[in-house]
């Protein structure tokens, strides 16, 4: 995978994009899904982004099955959505991971639904400033 640069998958990934995760979070009883939702602000160029979420309910991470393709591509000053399959009712501890480019032009939010209608829970939200940056090599 490019990552829509021209370079390398592991050149590209290395310098040209970040990942970002929420850490290990409790399941509130209320939450049937989880969302990211993704903006581009850049006036003129697409950017990609991709979104992992992981059952860590086991002690070890289990891919969890989204609704939406888990790369998306952002045109120029819009927002798409990635959603999760409903949550299994055993998990209880989750992680979202998003790859996404370093640039500033790209904002990620994270949130828990009571149901796949957009309906945010109160404080159960990870905003980009929470999340930190890992070092996967």
């Amino acid at each position: 995978m490019s990552y829509g640069y021209g370079h390398p998958p592991g050149r590209c990934h290395k310098h040209h994009n970040e990942t970002l995760s929420t850490g290990v979070l409790r399941r509130h009883s209320a939450t049937l899904f989880l969302t990211v939702e993704a903006m581009n602000v850049d006036p003129d160029d697409t950017r990609r982004v991709t979104v992992e979420m992981f059952d860590w309910s086991s002690g070890s991470p289990v891919l969890l099955p989204l609704i939406d393709p888990s790369t998306q591509t952002l045109p120029p000053n819009r927002y798409v959505t990635f959603r999760s399959a409903a949550l299994p009712p055993a998990l209880f501890a989750y992680e979202v991971r998003i790859i996404r480019p370093k640039d500033r032009d790209v904002v990620t939010n994270v949130f828990g639904l009571s149901a796949i209608v957009f309906n945010p829970q109160e404080g159960n939200n990870v905003l980009q400033h929470d999340l930190e940056k890992l070092d996967l090599k």
